[in-house]
């Protein structure tokens, strides 16, 4: 029974890791229509800027921090002033932007294992993260208590902020109109900007979550996007309620899979996947969102 119980907290740590990650992409690619396949790639760049900033001052929350801004920083200068003029002089399907996206993938890859080397590095967490936790009685390590907690606060606040908000009502509008709210002195712009920036921090911010768990590699962001693009696709394009239900899934397949079944946690998501599109093409909550 403690072995269940364990391995439950194990897919919802998971899920949660894999939905701060599609959380941002399902800003992206699910409201504003770019098939970013460099999510991985701030993904990976928010885990280096949180290792070097953990090793230059030994904070492991400015570390996260670090994580979050770097990446957000770069997404949004990324959007406005190189996907933007693809997408004005039409080159914005989504074969255009995936292959455009998936070499800079490629790109980031090789200048982080010429910066940091082709090794494995770590953070190291607070003291008071770093033990366990009784669990009904079963022990269990705090900091991935901690990463359940955090998915958990993320993603209550981006659905309020994008579901139950002024902020949010304007990017659905600006979604599906966009010359309306053009028309309405709204800056999309900058809007687009900001809300691509802020999905690729939270990229990042879910890289440097996983430093102490997953470890800090090159190929780290190649290795977790397709599993973060079928939670995207399984969830519904858009919806962040139905990427949160897809990630716990997705989360507790993957584990359980692994551990009473050796070797199908390979398939599991794939046949997961599948399973979702043969009876709910659309996915668990599919929205109806048009392209940015």
């Amino acid at each position: 029974m403690e072995n269940v119980l364990v391995n439950l907290l194990n897919g919802l740590q998971l899920g949660m890791l894999v939905f701060l990650l599609a959380l941002g992409l399902t800003l992206i690619f699910g409201m504003m229509d770019y098939l970013n396949l460099a999510h991985g790639a701030f993904y990976t760049a928010g885990a280096y800027a949180a290792y070097s900033a953990a090793r230059a001052t030994g904070s492991f929350w400015l570390a996260l921090a670090v994580g979050f801004m770097l990446p957000a920083l770069l997404g949004a200068l990324f959007q406005y002033f190189v996907l933007k003029p693809l997408v004005r002089r039409g080159r914005s399907t989504h074969l255009d932007i995936a292959l455009f996206t998936l070499g800079l993938s490629f790109a980031v890859v090789g200048s982080v294992e010429i910066l940091y080397g082709v090794g494995y590095e770590s953070i190291v967490p607070p003291d008071y993260l770093r033990g366990t936790v009784s669990v009904l009685g079963a022990p269990y390590p705090a900091y991935r208590l901690f990463i359940i907690a955090l998915g958990l606060a993320i993603g209550l606040a981006v659905w309020l902020a994008i579901d139950r908000s002024t902020l949010g009502a304007t990017i659905r509008a600006a979604v599906d109109d966009h010359d309306m709210t053009v028309g309405m002195s709204v800056n999309v712009d900058r809007l687009f900007a900001l809300v691509f920036g802020f999905g690729a921090g939270l990229a990042g911010l879910a890289g440097a979550v996983a430093a102490p768990v997953l470890s800090v590699y090159s190929h780290m962001g190649m290795d977790i996007l397709i599993l973060t693009l079928i939670v995207v696709i399984a969830g519904g394009l858009g919806s962040i309620m139905g990427s949160f239900v897809a990630a716990l899934a997705l989360g507790l397949i993957n584990t359980f899979a692994q551990a009473y079944v050796p070797g199908l946690e390979s398939f599991a998501m794939y046949i997961f996947l599948a399973a979702i599109l043969a009876f709910n093409p659309g996915g668990f909550f599919r929205t109806a969102r048009g392209a940015g």
